[in-house]
């Protein structure tokens, strides 16, 4: 492994491997959770010199890095950047978040496209995906879609309809945009299908801030 990106996917397989262990079974067959709780606390112990405090946001670590805000008016050409490089710490399509499962998203014309797998640790409904899970992939989507069409602006409300179960481990499609704009008000939608099955709709009004009225 030689950059970031790959250390936290690395990460994220193994905190997916925890979420499918028998420990019970691990420590019946001579398995140490001491040993593997001191091996994560080494790891936490060498990066913890180097966090870095401050305002949270999900595209830097450091606000001086980062160029988008909802509450500025200043607008961002994304014609040369996928969202995800863009939000490397989003919680739904971060590379370098440890929790995201990460998604893909691109924009193609109008809309926002996007694919990825959920796998057992966002488990809800046997074989199937937890539908908070699913609701905060929509709102990302319906979001990003607003951010790469000149409307980045933040949720008012979100409406998600479950068509169908969302299956673990299987390849999911996304496509988001923009369905109506009023004003401050800017109206979205989305959906998402697993195969040719539509698993969920959505929509969502985003209000824009009053700067970049």
């Amino acid at each position: 492994m030689e950059s970031p990106e790959e250390l936290v996917a690395e990460l994220r397989s193994v905190i997916s491997t925890f979420r499918t262990t028998d420990f019970d079974r691990y420590v019946s067959q001579g398995g140490s959770i001491e040993k593997l709780g001191d091996a994560l606390t080494d790891i936490k112990d060498q990066l913890l010199p180097h966090r870095v405090t401050g305002e949270r946001m999900q595209a830097g670590l450091r606000p001086e890095e980062y160029s988008f805000r909802p509450d500025t008016p200043v607008r961002f050409d994304f014609s040369e950047v996928e969202p995800q490089e863009f939000f490397p710490y989003s919680p739904l399509i971060g590379p370098l978040n440890p929790i995201s499962p990460p998604f893909c998203f691109w924009k193609e014309n109008e809309f926002l496209l996007g694919r990825g797998i959920f796998d057992s640790q966002y488990c809800g409904p046997p074989e199937a995906v937890h539908g908070g899970h699913v609701a905060a992939l929509m709102d990302e989507l319906l979001g990003v879609t607003g951010v790469v069409s000149g409307y980045g602006g933040f949720t008012g409300t979100l409406t998600v309809r479950y068509e169908a179960p969302t299956p673990l481990d299987t390849e999911l499609s996304l496509k988001g945009w923009v369905h109506q704009v009023e004003e401050r008000k800017v109206v979205m939608r989305g959906e998402l299908r697993s195969e040719e099955k539509m698993c969920v709709t959505a929509e969502g009004i985003f209000i824009l801030p009053r700067e970049s009225k």
